[in-house]
């Protein structure tokens, strides 16, 4: 921007200064006539300029907008309602508007038509994308590298054996929480597709109106959803966060190319969101606040809990997404997708932009 204005003022000088030359040459009358639209010739293009680089600021400034997604109404995503409530995102140079899209499959397909420029996600929807041929997609970030789900039952189901035959709500098909429910099933040596029925609902809310009118025998929650399902008598079968998987579970991912074109917009994604998470962790009243606006919970149990365990018993300072994570869903991934078993974490995860804030002292001085 700076070297077309340098290069574009430098042609109007010259431009000048060759009209001069030529009027000196002329009678003293024509020269003022010739100095007279000289300098309007060049007012023009100036002001032509000056609406030029108007437009180009404007353009420069319409880029920092961003559409960003969050796959679910759970306290796994207040770092990104916390980042657009308190103002972070605006801080740090960004327009962003927050949307809804309930299971990662959705907001992949929104990513690869360009509708979104950041997303939300289960890491395993963005690694099977990627297995799948969306090779240009990325990992930028985790919040929480483990499964924060618990698998809630009705109250008489208390043995895993128990659970074979039986209908469980998942938000889709490909989420995290259909992840989940998957993978504890295996541990108890059932077969998710022989052994048990599952359904998509589309969200919490849907999974507990399912399981209330008698439709599912059971669901994956994450909190608060857990703690409503108690309150309604339902058994938590089990903390499935409580077992110390470790994989990349709350993400966010965008494309390469996005990246190399707009390196700096995702670097202030990054530092919102290493801000908002200090936030979240410092500022309890105020978290509060935000997480009973989208959770629309008004129960202080339910949200205090809520915040014990998103806040401060799983929430990372520095988000970065590990190979550790990737290569649990990588090991999960085998069985349906055959390119798993040879593809390395490296393939979908970008640490630069998290390890270049850490790496300068900014998470650390935050926290001092």
């Amino acid at each position: 921007m700076r070297e077309v204005k340098a290069h574009t003022l430098m042609f109007v000088f010259d431009t000048y200064l060759l009209s001069f030359r030529l009027l000196t040459r002329r009678s003293w009358l024509s020269r003022i006539q010739g100095h007279f639209c000289c300098f309007l010739g060049i007012g023009v293009v100036l002001n032509g300029l000056l609406i030029s680089f108007g437009a180009l600021s404007a353009q420069d400034k319409k880029s920092n907008k961003l559409a960003i997604s969050y796959p679910s109404i759970s306290g796994a995503q207040a770092v990104l309602w916390i980042a657009k409530e308190m103002g972070i995102f605006r801080d740090n140079g960004l327009d962003v508007d927050l949307v809804y899209i309930g299971g990662g499959p959705r907001s992949m397909a929104a990513l690869l038509s360009g509708q979104l420029q950041i997303i939300g996600t289960g890491g395993n929807a963005l690694v099977s994308a990627n297995l799948n041929g969306a090779k240009d997609t990325v990992l930028i970030a985790t919040t929480y590298n483990t499964l924060v789900f618990s698998l809630m039952t009705r109250a008489n189901l208390k043995d895993p054996k128990e659970l074979k035959g039986k209908t469980f709500g998942v938000t889709g098909i490909g989420s995290l929480s259909d992840f989940t429910l998957r993978t504890l099933l295996r541990r108890w040596s059932l077969d998710p597709t022989r052994d048990v029925v599952v359904r998509p609902m589309g969200g919490y809310p849907e999974i507990l109106s399912g399981m209330q009118a008698g439709q599912l025998d059971g669901g994956v929650f994450s909190p608060p959803g857990n703690l409503n399902a108690l309150a309604l008598g339902f058994r938590e079968f089990i903390d499935a966060g409580s077992m110390g998987i470790e994989y990349a579970s709350t993400c966010y991912g965008t494309t390469r190319r996005f990246i190399h074109e707009r390196r700096e917009t995702v670097g202030q994604f990054i530092k919102s969101l290493t801000v908002a998470i200090h936030r979240f962790k410092s500022d309890k009243p105020g978290s509060l606040k935000i997480m009973q606006r989208y959770i629309k919970n008004a129960d202080q149990k339910v949200l205090e809990e809520t915040y014990r365990v998103y806040a401060l018993q799983y929430l990372p300072r520095a988000p970065y997404p590990t190979h550790n994570g990737v290569r649990a869903i990588l090991d999960s991934l085998e069985t349906v997708l055959p390119e798993a078993k040879k593809a390395e974490p490296a393939a979908f995860v970008d640490m630069s932009l998290v390890q270049e804030l850490d790496k300068s002292g900014w998470i650390d001085r935050m926290y001092r």
